[in-house]
């Protein structure tokens, strides 16, 4: 009799465990959306390199950049280099530019992958975040102290030049 009630109470531990894995993993998810670590980097003006097979701003153009990454100190901790390919396609009637992003931030402890595009309509000015207006873009992984990172990176073009990177990582 012990033992069927061993195999029981094993029986009944083994399903609860499950069953409170099971609704970890469901809950994560939402849990970790109020669980997160921010890093503000500080980005110099660019250097910019247009491919020597498109001209600026038209359909297909791949701009390369990079700059050097400061912290709010101002010391140089890295550099950012990317690649923006402009995809000037009219939808709807609508004449648009979009552009994709790649971007890699290089520093001393890892490196930080992104991923994003952005709409500009034939309204507004072609340049990059010109207008000011913040930019959002997918952390889709890094590696070093980043390895398995993701979340989102906020870009702010500064009046001088400059560029403000927001990140934020969802545990």
């Amino acid at each position: 009799m012990n033992l069927k009630r061993n195999r029981l109470s094993l029986t009944i531990t083994s399903s609860l465990a499950a069953t409170l894995v099971a609704a970890t993993i469901l809950v994560s998810p939402a849990a970790n959306a109020a669980d997160s670590n921010k890093l503000v980097v500080m980005q110099d003006a660019p250097t910019l390199a247009t491919a020597a097979h498109t001209e600026a701003n038209t359909s297909g153009a791949v701009l390369f950049f990079a700059a050097d990454l400061r912290n709010l100190k101002r010391k140089k901790i890295g550099e950012l280099i990317g690649q923006v390919t402009t995809i000037d396609v009219t939808l709807d009637g609508v004449n648009e530019e979009d552009r994709f992003r790649e971007l890699v931030f290089n520093m001393k402890d890892g490196q930080i992958v992104v991923l994003g595009a952005s709409q500009y309509t034939a309204t507004t000015a072609p340049d990059f975040a010109k207008d000011n207006a913040p930019v959002t873009a997918v952390i889709v992984g890094g590696t070093g102290d980043y390895i398995g990172a993701r979340g989102i990176v906020t870009t702010k073009k500064l009046k001088n030049g400059t560029f403000r990177h927001t990140f934020t990582f969802m545990k």
